[in-house]
């Protein structure tokens, strides 16, 4: 990208994990608070094309893939736009038990949870740093309490802590990075919980798992629908001073338990599996 046409280039805010749930709630939220800004939705959906429609672009992408997330940058910079503001939503999430499940699902849940928000930074780093950007990396308040069966947490935790070394690097050049840490949402990856017990199958943990998907549940008290969540995304984007950190629907209950001493969150981690 040529310096000397950075000031012609329209400025865009390219949203990853778009095809659905809050990934479509912040392009939505995005397209009204920033109606000057080209909207770029990406997913590894094959359909997100045809999603959406102008002021957006649609545009397949694999955050864990360098040539797809490298071929997206060519095609945004050949339409002359520059990447002002990046929001890494794109994310998977599991219940399994972790000691039993392959190399490979362990290493593809952090492939795009934690190093696809990674992959992105660097494809677009001189996009941010020319036009002063902003990046928003989207956690969850599940890393107050990592628990059994659930990886998800141990890869936002993983995010986070890249998230402070990251943002002390893009503030030497004057672009901001801020973490967004909701609670439970509306979207799939909760009701993914909700049918544990159908898919546990053949498992050492077996009986631990069932006591865990009838325990779980109830600890989760209220779920924000997904444009709350995205409300507070595009206010992290849109302020001239944002936080570091912004929290939503934070659950009391976490709060609490992640100030206890280990040995007592593990015992009480270990009634809650050996219930009856």
């Amino acid at each position: 990208m040529k310096s000397e046409t950075r000031n012609t280039l329209k400025k865009a805010i390219l949203i990853t994990g778009a095809a659905g749930g809050l990934g479509q709630a912040i392009v939505n939220k995005c397209i009204h608070k920033f109606p000057d800004f080209i909207i770029i939705a990406t997913d590894i959906d094959k359909g997100i094309p045809g999603l959406y429609k102008d002021p957006v672009i649609g545009m397949q992408m694999d955050v864990t893939d360098e040539t797809s997330i490298l071929t997206v940058r060519k095609e945004i910079e050949d339409r002359g736009l520059q990447v002002w503001g990046l929001v890494n939503n794109a994310g998977v999430s599991d219940f399994f038990p972790i000691t039993e499940k392959s190399k490979e699902t362990l290493e593809s849940m952090y492939a795009i949870n934690t190093f696809g928000p990674v992959n992105m930074l660097r494809a677009f780093l001189a996009h941010l740093i020319a036009t002063k950007g902003r990046v928003v990396n989207i956690s969850s308040e599940s890393i107050r309490l990592p628990t059994a069966f659930h990886p998800y947490a141990n890869t936002k935790i993983a995010l986070e802590a890249l998230s402070v070394s990251i943002r002390n690097e893009l503030a030497l050049h004057g672009a901001k990075l801020i973490v967004v840490r909701p609670g439970a949402i509306n979207t799939p990856f909760l009701r993914d919980l909700h049918h544990l017990k159908e898919r546990i199958g053949e498992s050492i943990y077996a009986e631990y798992l069932h006591n865990f998907a009838n325990e779980a549940p109830k600890q989760i008290r209220r779920i924000s629908e997904p444009d709350e969540v995205a409300a507070v995304i595009v206010k992290a984007l849109a302020k001239p001073k944002p936080k570091q950190y912004y929290h939503v629907n934070n659950n009391p209950f976490l709060k609490i338990a992640q100030r206890l001493p280990n040995r007592l969150k593990d015992s009480l981690m270990q009634k809650m599996l050996k219930s009856e």
